[in-house]
């Protein structure tokens, strides 16, 4: 990729931004008495900016697996999900939507309970991560003396141990977006998000040309984290109060009680949603490292999708938690029309990735397609995930707003065991029985559908005690139906015409089909034009 490119993809990034910025501040509007705009204001912000983030990730994905060997690429992502999704999610330790709940609620509060929770962050960093780290390493190496897989590389060890240093300023940044989330202004850290990862882009770029391969990645992980962490001071200092660390024990015994079990979900959602990658790579024998890659590719491409869940979520939130306390009947219209814009955008998403994955896989991969055709079958199972996932993040927030965490924690227990069970039972059967270790990722990925349906059927009930009986079937019978009718023309394109010829045709005629489908359907209604209407001030 040449070097004008990339600096032009960078411009128009933080051209748009900016575009976007200045046209926000001339024709925005706040209303108080219109939540509605203000929830898709806070959304939609959010998601814009994050979309853009997400471009510029993608890009250096593209750069990553193209240029690279599956097997090193494989190192690098196992690593990143080790650090950023299992420790990040312990050192973290739910305290993040705790205090956006307790500030939304109490304002005054917010210095005392920052100082208090970022404490516990840094605490649990310093006393968590580490022994963790030495865990797992030392497994991996078990498992190769055993003859069952292969240890982790130097190279892997090493980004795994510099990794771990981005967890303490990610830390303190996360604090400051609470506080922003709290005070609903999302757009805040968002914006900030853009800025930070259009340097990201450059830094990782430029890592990757130069050569500096894994190990250089990591490095400029710490260096943008960094980096972040001082933005996020600049405006802490000039919005709300001067950072401080209070070890104050009264409040941080109050808090661990109701900030555990939001950790333990977050986990044991982490467990059950990445946690195969760990058992694909300790049963993977000599391809360990490429069946990693394989099997993570497919989940790198849905983080695009992935981005709008918690933006929508996020939004709602402080609206869910302010009604929870006595206007049950709002909250619940809140839930309903959430749920519904919700699956109204994941089936379509989901059928569209599925009818092109291997268009996808090959535009990532190029030259090396060939090793990442398992890819391709595993991204075709694996969108049809994002329904039930997008239901279930809004619906553990839901809960979260009516203080239920602790059945929250036994929901995720069941789905975290469930997972962990089929997946122990198939991947190490395809591998090391049938010898088809393409068949564990297959498998994985059913899994992973499943594990999201018991995880929906053990929210229900709960749901329902609390009168927020989430009506998903009633929500998603006509999304589905109209993307099974826009998946039906783009599969009559895509087949006869082969790609790309018949692959852009699909792109093109997909939007108009399912809009056309859903109408016929009775998907938009009276309560939609009448939501539209809320949303453009009208």
């Amino acid at each position: 990729m040449r070097i004008s490119l990339i600096v032009a993809i960078l411009i128009g990034v933080l051209v748009a931004a900016a575009v976007g910025a200045l046209l926000w501040r001339r024709f925005y509007r706040d209303e108080p008495g219109n939540a509605a705009r203000r929830i898709f204001k806070n959304s939609a912000v959010t998601f814009g900016l994050r979309l853009l983030v997400r471009g510029l990730d993608t890009v250096v994905l593209f750069v990553l697996v193209g240029s690279l060997a599956p097997a090193e690429v494989g190192t690098y992502s196992l690593a990143a999900l080790l650090v950023a999704q299992y420790l990040g999610t312990f050192s973290e330790f739910g305290l993040g939507v705790l205090l956006t709940r307790e500030v939304a609620r109490d304002p005054d509060a917010a210095p005392r309970l920052f100082g208090a929770t970022l404490s516990l962050r840094l605490l649990l960093v310093i006393a968590g991560a580490v022994p963790v780290a030495l865990l797992v390493i030392g497994a991996y190496a078990v498992i190769g003396s055993l003859g069952l897989g292969e240890p982790l590389s130097a190279g892997g060890q090493q980004a795994i141990w510099v990794l771990i240093l981005t967890l303490i300023p990610s830390a303190y940044s996360g604090a400051v977006t609470a506080l922003y989330n709290a005070a609903e202004r999302m757009e805040v850290p968002a914006l900030i998000e853009v800025i930070t990862a259009a340097i990201s882009f450059l830094a990782r770029i430029s890592v990757l040309l130069l050569g500096w391969g894994v190990l250089g990645l990591a490095w400029s992980a710490v260096g943008v984290s960094s980096l972040t962490a001082g933005i996020f001071f600049l405006l802490q200092t000039r919005t709300f109060f001067r950072p401080s660390l209070a070890w104050d024990r009264t409040a941080i015994t109050a808090l661990v009680p109701h900030a555990f079990p939001l950790m333990l979900n977050n986990l044991l959602s982490v467990v059950f949603f990445r946690f195969d990658m760990f058992i694909v790579r300790g049963f993977g024998g000599m391809q360990a490292d490429i069946l990693v890659q394989q099997y993570a590719l497919p989940y790198q491409l849905l983080n695009i999708a992935l981005v709008l869940p918690p933006a929508v979520t996020f939004a709602v939130f402080p609206l869910l938690a302010r009604r929870a306390a006595g206007e049950r009947a709002a909250m619940a219209d809140a839930q309903r029309r959430t749920l519904h814009l919700l699956m109204l955008i994941a089936f379509p998403l989901a059928m569209g990735m599925c009818v092109l994955s291997s268009d996808l896989v090959w535009i990532f991969a190029r030259r090396n397609f060939a090793a990442y055709i398992p890819s391709v079958t595993v991204l075709a199972i694996l969108a049809w995930f994002l329904p039930l996932s997008f239901a279930n993040g809004l619906l553990q927030y839901v809960l979260i707003a009516v203080n239920r965490q602790a059945a929250i924690t036994r929901a995720f227990l069941i789905g975290a065991v469930c997972n962990l069970a089929a997946n122990l039972l198939s991947i190490p059967a395809a591998t090391l029985l049938l010898g088809r270790p393409e068949w564990g990722l297959y498998a994985a990925a059913a899994i992973t559908i499943l594990s999201e349906f018991v995880l929906y059927m053990v929210f229900r009930p709960l749901l329902v005690s609390e009168g927020l009986a989430p009506g998903i079937a009633g929500l998603s019978w006509r999304p589905l139906l109209a993307a099974l009718a826009m998946g039906a023309a783009m599969l009559a394109l895509r087949w006869p015409l082969g790609s790309p010829l018949g692959s852009i045709a699909a792109i093109l005629v997909a939007p108009p089909t399912y809009i056309l489908a859903l109408w016929l359907l009775g998907g938009v209604g009276d309560e939609e034009r009448v939501l539209v209407k809320k949303i453009l001030g009208k």
